[in-house]
């Protein structure tokens, strides 16, 4: 069952009939950087106020600190009706629209501001009072720090020691199922967070990983997506498995989206047109369009965009009590799950433990028998190196790091965001920042500084 996309898609095949290719519309979902600095102001400012409830000053100078020396005109941020009105220099103007159950979205260019009201929307349940439930099924905790344990935390707020002029927003430790160590900066916490960027792909895998458990997808079967399904298509030959270890084969824009993200694209024309330029399985590169195609291909495999819409809310977050968390979409109503998705910090440790329990919340097996192992898997086209990290399944591998345990994997997102698994430590650490375009977090000094404090070795 298919409404609600399909007045916009005849629009846009109308559009591109008759004139070309709308200009938003890029291989591959590609922009450049001054192309698309007006949608990326409107929708981080959108995504900040109104899920996160944060102020327009703080966003500007925390979220917004890559596009300073732009000196772009302040957003206008429309509170009666929800979005966000941005411009560039160049007289482009951006509109990004907030509903409360999909997070924010960028209009395309043509659409006008009428057409907001078409936007794919989904009713969610009140979050529940759960302030007197213990972590991680609620959000009561008494965190209590050692004098050492408080200045490692704050290590990692100098800007200095795992990167200069790294900026965190949050440190969380959990061991042995204890909720062990927390701070933020100021303007964040509890129910503030921020932007998962890629650490929003592990959280992909899993949607993926649930439909395999229902019985929905087999990850060597090719993904279902139907632009494909003509003329002998070679792409016809690309698996779930082989998008999971980003291996697609597919020529790409690689991690630069910029048009889809905040351009205003639509996932289905970034990704389904790329060519086969390799053979599916055979090599590795790192793609935002293998990890969308994977979430196209779902929508697909459930045939109705209601249970496509409610999947991870209904599948994974309201499960695990992460409320705070919302996976963004575009005008069409395809999650951009490569990047797009808001969360917080506790909503993120809720995700690791999941990993760190095999898939098991609560008694309720929510991932099939071995999926954790498999994430952690070394990807076939992605061979490991000493000091390296490794891939596995949309997720990263960093036992081959210096003083890392054996078995420790991690989501990784732009600007340092981080849900850390150490299976030999029983622990999870979740790291989330807003680093300048340049600066490099160490994970691994970070990492090697956490369990010299909350799980030294034994005397």
């Amino acid at each position: 069952m298919r409404y609600k996309t399909i007045g916009s898609l005849i629009l846009i095949l109308l559009t591109a009939s008759a004139v070309g290719q709308p200009a938003f519309v890029r291989p591959g979902g590609g922009g450049a950087y001054e192309d698309i600095a007006a949608g990326y102001l409107a929708l981080f400012t959108c995504s900040a106020h109104f899920m996160m409830r944060r102020p327009l000053d703080d966003i500007l100078r925390v979220e917004m600190i890559d596009l300073a020396a732009l000196d772009l005109p302040p957003p206008q941020i429309d509170t009666q009706r929800q979005w966000v009105r941005a411009r560039d220099h160049h007289g482009n103007e951006v509109i990004a629209a907030y509903r409360d159950s999909m997070g924010c979205t960028v209009l395309p260019p043509h659409w006008r501001e009428a057409d907001v009201a078409s936007l794919p929307y989904i009713a969610l349940a009140p979050r529940p009072d759960r302030s007197k439930q213990a972590f991680p099924a609620g959000d009561a905790a008494n965190v209590q720090l050692s004098a050492a344990q408080k200045s490692a935390l704050q290590r990692a707020f100098d800007g200095v020691s795992y990167g200069e002029g790294a900026v965190t927003l949050s440190v969380l430790v959990i061991k042995d199922k204890q909720l062990v160590g927390e701070m933020y900066r100021d303007g964040f916490g509890v129910d503030v967070g921020y932007r998962t960027w890629s650490t929003a792909k592990s959280v992909a895998a899993t949607l993926v990983g649930i439909a395999v458990g229902e019985g929905l997808i087999d990850i060597d079967e090719p993904v279902n997506v139907p632009e494909w399904q003509y003329f002998n298509d070679p792409r016809r030959a690309i698996t779930w498995r082989h998008l999971l270890n980003m291996s697609s084969g597919l020529e790409s824009a690689g991690a630069g989206t910029g048009a889809l993200y905040f351009g205003g694209q639509d996932v289905v024309s970034a990704v389904t047109q790329a060519p086969l330029v390799g053979t599916p399985g055979a090599t590795w590169k790192y793609a935002n369009a293998d990890t969308l195609l994977l979430l196209y291909g779902l929508r697909n495999v459930l045939d109705n965009d209601l249970d496509y819409l409610r999947f991870p809310y209904d599948k994974l977050f309201h499960k695990l009590g992460m409320f705070n968390s919302r996976y963004e979409i575009d005008h069409l109503g395809n999650f951009v799950g490569s990047s797009q998705m808001y969360t917080t910090a506790r909503d993120l440790a809720r995700f690791g433990l999941l990993y760190l329990y095999d898939g098991v919340w609560e008694g309720e097996r929510i991932l099939p028998q071995g999926w954790t192992d498999f994430v952690a898997q070394p990807a076939p086209g992605f061979p490991r190196k000493v000091g390296e990290r490794g891939y596995g399944g949309q997720f990263w591998l960093l036992d081959q790091l210096p003083g890392v345990p054996a078995g420790t994997y991690t989501t990784a997102g732009n600007k340092g965001q981080f849900a850390i698994v150490l299976p030999a430590e029983n622990m999870v650490i979740v790291r989330t920042g807003v680093d300048p375009n340049g600066v490099q977090w160490d994970l691994a000094g970070f990492i090697r500084d956490m369990l010299a404090t909350f799980s030294p070795a034994e005397q």
